[in-house]
């Protein structure tokens, strides 16, 4: 094999497993036929759909909490102070549902089913937070904590990272503020 050939080989293998990471995994639910992927379903449901946990239990058993600002705090939200917050739904905007008991969950904000299955619309591009400001000042916080975490418990590699590509598996838009808007209003 010439050289072009090993370079391409090296790429493809490269590139292949961030390809599969965007095609594959329970959140990715359609088969190559087209048709629901039940094996990926079942990371979630039982047989007649049900959820196999409480919503909040489903999303944790493969994120942590803590991966991004304001998890932690939305998750510990009561249904009060939520029911006082969340607005009624239009139908102009998407969902936003919470859990059984009238709690914010990861799917409140975020996208947990195939696009091509639930009809939900994701962002247009991945978002990431900005590199300075304030999402700069929130990411060095929490980077803070973990270093601060691992140290305690010993970890020589850290236990979580920020993405480094983004998500568009978000409801409504951050970068604009609508997401955060829906419920807060214009409080700073």
């Amino acid at each position: 094999m010439n050289r072009f050939g090993l370079v391409f080989l090296g790429l493809l293998l490269a590139v292949r497993p961030l390809w599969a990471e965007e095609t594959a995994g329970p959140h990715h639910m359609v088969g190559p036929d087209g048709q629901a992927d039940m094996a990926a379903c079942a990371v979630c449901h039982n047989e007649d759909l049900s959820l196999a946990r409480s919503k909040i239990e489903t999303c944790t058993a493969c994120h942590a909490t803590t991966v991004h600002s304001g998890a932690s705090e939305h998750l510990r939200a009561n249904a009060a102070s939520v029911a006082r917050l969340l607005p009624p739904a239009k139908t102009d905007q998407p969902s936003l549902p919470l859990t059984e008991d009238g709690r914010i969950y990861c799917g409140t904000c975020h996208v947990f089913h195939d696009p091509a299955i639930s009809g939900e619309t994701t962002l247009a591009s991945p978002w990431l937070p900005s590199s300075s400001g304030l999402a700069e000042s929130v990411r060095q916080s929490v980077e803070t904590r973990w270093e601060r975490t691992q140290s305690v418990h010993g970890e020589t590699k850290p236990g979580a990272t920020f993405s480094k590509k983004g998500t568009t598996r978000l409801k409504l838009s951050v970068e604009d503020g609508s997401l955060c808007r829906h419920c807060h209003g214009t409080r700073p």
